[in-house]
């Protein structure tokens, strides 16, 4: 399942928000095409996530919160999802109100005021990072917090400049191994063929 069947008649706005959401991080002009790819990973991962019928769930890292609105989409209430940054979180309190979807947002830096999880509650981050710390301290922090806190979490690691193939299958495959350790079961998988991002979803 994909962006085009879950949101049918919305999947040209969302597309387009995107696109001036990339523009204006400053990323360079991505085609279409990959941009609707990188939407499809997002779509994809909520999916996949609304299937663990968690019992509420946090994102991080938000940004346009494609896969919280996504779990919205298909029912799973109890969202919520967190930005530091106010100017995109206007653009995705716009997509929610056209989607008309349930879900909340909040505006804070969780390595600051870290939100409280409840029991069965899921933790989300796809593709985290911050303007505060690098990526990977950004993955390991995540990953730790979970693991010492026993949540379950999902997680799409960040492709850097620098990954090959290789080498991001293989740090995928390092969390994956430092979770089983802790007594998380993970699913390690690749979303879909167009790109070479990963999902672990760890629970106990």
């Amino acid at each position: 399942m994909g962006i085009i069947p879950i949101f049918p008649h919305d999947w040209q706005y969302i597309l387009n928000v995107y696109k001036d959401f990339t523009l204006s991080a400053g990323t360079q002009a991505a085609s279409e095409e990959l941009l609707l790819g990188l939407l499809e990973v997002g779509v994809r991962f909520g999916e996949r996530l609304s299937r663990l019928e968690p019992n509420g769930f946090i994102e991080i890292g938000c940004g346009l919160a494609i896969p919280s609105l996504t779990l919205a989409r298909l029912g799973n209430q109890r969202g919520k999802a967190i930005d530091v940054d106010p100017k995109v979180l206007l653009l995705s309190e716009d997509l929610k109100n056209r989607l008309g979807c349930e879900l909340d947002f909040q505006c804070c830096d969780v390595f600051e005021d870290k939100p409280k999880l409840q029991k069965g509650n899921l933790l989300i981050a796809e593709k985290p990072a911050s303007y505060k710390k690098n990526i990977l301290e950004v993955e390991y922090n995540i990953s730790n917090w979970c693991k010492i806190e026993g949540h379950n979490f999902a997680m799409i690691p960040s492709y850097m400049n620098e990954d090959t193939l290789v080498s991001y299958s293989e740090r995928c495959k390092k969390y994956e191994k430092k979770l089983k350790q802790v007594g998380f079961e993970v699913e390690n998988k690749q979303v879909c063929d167009q790109l070479p991002f990963r999902w672990l979803i760890a629970s106990k």
